[in-house]
């Protein structure tokens, strides 16, 4: 092979790689393949019907008493769509993917939306300073803080997801909509 082809050749790839990765990038940002895990994002949705809503609460209610967490916030937002590593010897070092841990995960109940807030129905003592992951689309949500007292809601509200309780306690939502960054 001739040097000066060689040369000439790898440093136009290697000039022309520099010149398009950062529009490549940026393209690519949108997907979530140059996304930051636990990045501050809001946890805005966008539901089947076409409507939004950022979300500020959650809630979980007996129609007495409730316990829940509110924030004014921006949440850590992690990208979903991963390979699992926590079967291997490197699971202590990565999350595990939302929907791994859903499936491991025992069914609890249904989550509703009131206003701008998600709202379980269930045993608030049982929920008492639990820790709490949203999920939606590829994307899920770590809550701030745990859950503690709050104002009961009464009925009402749309049907908008699932519950679901992790072995260590930690409550899992999944919101049937796709994230409105």
């Amino acid at each position: 092979m001739d040097r000066r082809s060689f040369s000439l050749g790898f440093g136009s790839a290697l000039m022309g790689g520099m010149l398009v990765s950062p529009f490549a990038r940026a393209a690519r940002a949108n997907e979530g393949e140059v996304f930051t895990q636990g990045a501050l994002r809001a946890l805005r949705l966008r539901f089947p019907d076409a409507t939004f809503q950022t979300m500020d609460g959650f809630i979980v209610t007996d129609s007495s008493r409730a316990v829940g967490v509110s924030w004014t916030q921006h949440l850590p937002c992690y990208h979903e769509d991963r390979v699992n590593l926590s079967g291997s010897g490197l699971g202590g070092l990565f999350r595990t993917p939302f929907r791994v841990r859903w499936q491991q995960a025992r069914v609890v109940g249904n989550v509703d939306l009131v206003g701008s807030r998600l709202v379980a129905r269930g045993s608030p003592a049982a929920a008492s300073s639990m820790r709490v992951t949203v999920g939606a689309g590829d994307y899920s949500w770590d809550l701030p803080g745990r859950l503690s007292a709050a104002s009961a809601l009464g009925a009402g509200g749309r049907p908008v997801g699932a519950l679901r309780q992790e072995e260590d306690g930690r409550l899992l939502v999944r919101v049937n909509a796709t994230p409105a960054f």
